[in-house]
């Protein structure tokens, strides 16, 4: 497969597409790959800051969140905008890394995250983010198909990230 430019420290397989699966590096990108193709048919760089991890949304085909080494988490919707984070969360205030991240499988609407100050927080998903969406698996299947896709989505909607997620009780 056609390299980053640094090392990987996440690649997660879909848990809705057998062939498709997502890298997260040093060098600041995501990419997701059809194993059936070199290339990446996606690319996104949230921040000029390493990325340490990364996780598929149990409910959602084009939902996925990686966590940076500037203490951000980054969650993407496919659907709505290919070129940028639907949400992007503050983890931690002293910009401290987040070195992981995992949605709830039985859960969908809970993430967690770990930091480099050995703290841990759930996250509490709207129903945006954590309901599966109509059509949804079908868009992927057609972008996984269509090779190296656009970096910058088209048509790309802003969207308030106010409302989206709430930070759990720990």
């Amino acid at each position: 497969y056609h390299p980053h430019a640094g090392p990987v420290y996440a690649a997660r397989f879909s848990p809705f597409h057998r062939n498709v699966f997502l890298s997260a590096s040093t060098d600041g990108s995501l990419r997701l790959y059809n194993q059936l193709q070199p290339n990446a048919f996606h690319v996104t760089e949230p921040s000029a800051a390493p990325l340490l991890s990364a996780a598929w949304s149990p409910a959602r085909p084009l939902v996925f969140a990686a966590a940076a080494s500037n203490g951000d988490l980054y969650i993407y919707d496919l659907k709505r905008s290919k070129g940028k984070p639907e949400v992007t969360l503050k983890v931690t205030s002293n910009k401290a890394a987040v070195t992981a991240c995992a949605f709830n499988p039985k859960s969908p609407e809970l993430l967690a995250t770990a930091d480099a100050q050995g703290m841990i927080k759930i996250w509490r998903l709207s129903t945006f983010l954590s309901e599966p969406a109509p059509r949804e698996l079908e868009a992927l299947e057609a972008m996984s198909r269509a090779g190296r896709g656009q970096d910058e989505g088209e048509g790309d909607e802003e969207v308030e990230a106010a409302g989206m997620v709430d930070e759990a009780e720990s």
